[in-house]
């Protein structure tokens, strides 16, 4: 059980008050990015998670480890409905960008439930309709260029922080850490964001950078994508 009450949540739709307690009563606290690494992992280990504070990033892997379509996720944001049922056992890639606080709800307790309160299933349903689209844009963009990529994921990051209306954006991620993120080389990816610096879209500093136009940046991947 938390120690948050239901009006310190981020609720995904309209829930009666009675369900919300209801669900709260299951939560587990976790600190850090480990438990999320499970969230496709066997069926004991499933369940939804609610980002309280921090940013992390989680991906399938390829057959050599590599990640692909990766999920970034930020506070107030749940995750693993999409996951709770459908998918097979699947090894994950997972990044810890910011520290992590989260809630962790148990698949065989939200069953149990469910079971006799039905609004479970809206939780779940509007949780996966907030994140498909997030994981399908993600998929798309693999048929693109590395540069949409790179704005893709950076645009992807400050959404996650809920900082876009913020004239400039601080994002603490390492070259190496978005190389992982977006599926590209170190090297490309250090010459696609010197040329976004170059274009005063964002800049660049050890150990992180700033979106110095987060519209312009969004503009410009609008311009050559379709989403």
């Amino acid at each position: 059980m938390s120690l948050l009450s239901t009006k310190q949540i981020q609720w995904p739709c309209e829930l009666s008050e009675i369900t919300k307690a209801e669900i709260m009563d299951l939560a587990i606290e976790i600190d850090g990015i480990d438990r999320y690494s499970t969230l496709i992992d066997g069926d004991q280990q499933r369940g939804i998670y609610y980002c309280v504070q921090g940013l992390g990033t989680f991906a399938t892997t390829s057959i050599d480890n590599r990640p692909l379509a990766s999920f970034i996720f930020g506070k107030q944001m749940w995750v693993g409905a999409v996951a709770i049922e459908i998918y097979p056992k699947i090894n994950l890639y997972t990044c810890e960008l910011e520290p992590l606080k989260s809630l962790f709800f148990p698949k065989s307790e939200l069953n149990e439930l469910a079971k006799r309160n039905n609004e479970v299933y809206k939780l779940l349903y509007s949780i996966m309709r907030t994140n498909s689209p997030k994981i399908v844009q993600g998929m798309h963009l693999s048929f693109y260029g590395i540069e949409e990529r790179i704005a893709f994921f950076l645009l992807e990051l400050v959404r996650s922080k809920k900082s876009t209306n913020l004239p400039r954006i601080e994002i603490k991620i390492t070259q190496q850490q978005l190389s992982e993120i977006a599926n590209v080389s170190r090297p490309r990816v250090n010459e696609v964001l010197n040329k976004l610096a170059q274009e005063g879209l964002i800049e660049l500093v050890r150990g992180k950078l700033y979106i110095n136009d987060y519209a312009a940046l969004a503009q410009s991947l609008e311009d050559r994508v379709v989403m």
